[in-house]
């Protein structure tokens, strides 16, 4: 072989095309995970939406009943940041749940998908925020309890 095959690449073996053969399983799959989509999601922020009411109820009453009614300063926001966090959280949890009119020609498949998409991508980024929020929560529910307990 000399050096000009090899930079050219004409001394080497194509590599037969070989069509894929289409699988009904993976078909119906891939189906059942696009039409579902949008409930999962909204599904997902339902439990969120009654996770941090839980959270906040059980929470507030802890703060209601205890001894830290007469902090100060800083002790304040440590308190309060895990019931803003959790409130954040619910309100884009809610906006997952929020019906939005969307303008659809349904003759076009095209505009059908890009809808369909945008809605997807909309539902997705709240539901994610709202998990961030929550989990960023938990890091200030753990920072608020090392507080009480004088240990930061």
């Amino acid at each position: 072989m000399t050096e000009e095959e090899v930079e050219s690449g004409t001394g080497e073996e194509e590599i037969p095309f070989v069509p894929v053969e289409p699988n009904p399983f993976w078909k119906k799959n891939a189906e059942k995970l696009v039409g579902e989509s949008i409930s999962v999601v909204e599904d997902t922020a339902k439990q969120f939406v009654v996770v941090t009411g839980l959270l906040q109820g059980i929470y507030f009453h802890a703060i209601a009943f205890s001894d830290i009614k007469g902090a100060d300063g800083y002790s304040v926001l440590i308190y309060l940041a895990p019931l803003v966090l959790w409130l954040l959280s619910l309100i884009f949890a809610v906006m997952v749940l929020l019906r939005k009119r969307y303008k659809i020609n349904i003759n076009s498949t095209s505009s059908s998908k890009k809808v369909f998409e945008d809605m997807v991508k909309i539902k997705y980024r709240y539901i994610r925020i709202s998990g961030f929020f929550l989990i960023f929560s938990f890091v200030a529910l753990a920072a608020a309890f090392l507080h009480y307990l004088d240990m930061f």
